[in-house]
């Protein structure tokens, strides 16, 4: 589905309107369905919202690459010729969407390494990332390592549901010399927490949780 900016210059993608969406179509459409629209038309932060059995994915657009096609305009794809031909039926303008990368983790609880301090918590949440991967579309192959394109992690420990207030940010540099775990004291959770992975390319991996998802059997959650 196409998000129709340009008929409805004032709306806004929110909650309601995947509501609205599952309402009528929830029972017609299968596990996922995706919808098409400007970055900056989007209120919700998550990557996806679930209804039901359905996971409804925003595939957003950057505003610059707009831009850029209303300046210059589609160009025609090509298709190759040869086997050399192949990469360069990508065009440079796009459109590209924003890349989610793909993030696999466990999410667990533990008793604190340092010495605790009176009155704070004796438990960490740990986020132990396993699996980092960005999504690159490249006219020349782009290889990168695992966790090799990982930039940051952003969290919210408190997430109202709107807006993303940034609590902390682990880099990946010290990630790396802790074996890419994230820690943080239980008590810091309130409600809900965001997590926003980042790559050097600036896509972002977005997710909520909560403290019933740091179950402490450090079971392998694979998204996509």
């Amino acid at each position: 589905m196409v998000f129709n900016y340009q008929e409805h210059k004032d709306a806004m993608m929110d909650r309601g309107f995947i509501d609205d969406l599952h309402k009528y179509l929830g029972e017609r459409i299968g596990r996922r369905f995706f919808i098409i629209a400007p970055a900056a038309s989007v209120r919700f932060l998550e990557d996806y919202i679930e209804k039901g059995k359905t996971k409804y994915f925003v595939l957003r657009i950057p505003y610059s690459i707009i831009e850029e096609i209303h300046n210059r305009g589609f160009s025609k794809i090509k298709q190759p010729v040869s086997e050399m031909d192949v990469n360069d039926t990508v065009d440079p303008v796009g459109f590209d969407f924003i890349q989610v990368p793909t993030v696999g983790c466990k999410y667990f609880v533990v008793d604190k390494k340092e010495q605790l301090e009176l009155g704070k918590s004796t438990k960490e949440c740990v986020i132990k990332i396993e699996k980092f991967e960005s999504k690159v579309i490249s006219r020349k192959p782009l290889e990168f390592a695992n966790l090799g394109t990982l930039s940051m992690v952003m969290l919210d420990y408190g997430f109202d549901g709107e807006v993303f207030d940034l609590d902390e940010v682990f880099y990946a540099e010290d990630l790396k010399k802790n074996g890419y775990e994230v820690r943080f004291a239980e008590d810091k959770v309130k409600g809900q927490i965001m997590v926003i992975y980042i790559d050097i390319f600036g896509n972002e991996k977005r997710e909520i949780k909560t403290l019933a998802d740091f179950n402490g059997k450090r079971k392998k959650v694979l998204e996509k």
